[in-house]
């Protein structure tokens, strides 16, 4: 197994945990809004990577950390971030709409 498709798992898995329950528990989506084309798309991802890591290891091992980052900050599917769902699970205010009044 290539170095970088342990990071594509966990990034594709921590997708769909959002989606699927934490979404639905903070009121930011449904498990009914569940985006399916997550799966394949991390298969693809993993296999895109493992690939590149033939011809550049440390370079898609260093797209593999990005994406991860990437996924816990952006918005991606239909809910949103892990980040905004973990602190509003929490009980806290979202830190983006605070700084935004």
């Amino acid at each position: 197994m290539a170095r970088s498709t342990g990071i594509v798992l966990t990034v594709g898995g921590i997708t769909a945990v959002n989606e699927v329950f934490f979404a639905p528990i903070t009121n930011h989506g449904a498990v009914k809004d569940f985006n399916w084309r997550i799966i394949p798309a991390t298969g693809a991802l993993a296999l895109g990577l493992a690939g590149l890591e033939r011809v550049a290891p440390s370079f898609a091992v260093g797209l593999a950390w990005l994406s991860l980052v990437a996924v816990l900050t952006i918005p991606f599917g239909n809910a949103s971030t892990p980040l905004d769902n973990f602190i509003s699970l929490m009980g806290y205010q979202n830190p983006s709409k605070e700084w935004a009044q």
